[in-house]
């Protein structure tokens, strides 16, 4: 019900968008020069206060751009819901080894991952002790 109601949506949401697309391309190809930013809101105002009758306009006048874009906006609409996911994967879920907006301690593998010499703290003060032995401190 969800994926029909977003499709619904969507749909609507693009087809709105190529109205408004195709009365601008149409309005630009009668005025030319002459445009002016009054006739493009004034051609605006109308797809707005009557987009029925505009649409109906289009279908009646076979208009091929409509038409094409029309099923394109139908087909990419339908992808968009079968293509999008419900369930989560990847980093958004995963919980074993968290690496994105985790707020956990670290486990011990994660840490000593074999990079690295799990040493304790006297050896790590032995060894450096014997470091600082051999130099020449002034």
């Amino acid at each position: 019900m969800k994926k029909i109601m977003w499709f619904g949506i969507s749909f609507l949401v693009f087809e709105i968008f190529i109205v408004l697309f195709i009365d601008l391309i149409l309005l630009v190809s009668e005025l030319k020069l002459s445009l002016t930013t009054s006739a493009m809101f004034g051609s605006l105002q109308d797809v707005f206060l009557n987009p029925i009758q505009t649409i109906k306009g289009y279908v009646t006048s076979q208009n091929p751009l409509f038409i094409i874009l029309t099923v394109l906006n139908l087909f990419y609409s339908a992808f968009i819901q079968l293509k999008r996911k419900t369930k989560k994967d990847g980093w958004a879920i995963h919980e074993k080894n968290a690496y994105h907006g985790s707020a956990r301690w670290a486990k011990e593998k994660e840490i000593l991952d074999g990079n690295f010499i799990a040493k304790s703290e006297q050896e790590v003060r032995e060894v450096f002790f014997q470091s600082l032995e051999g130099r020449d401190l002034k």
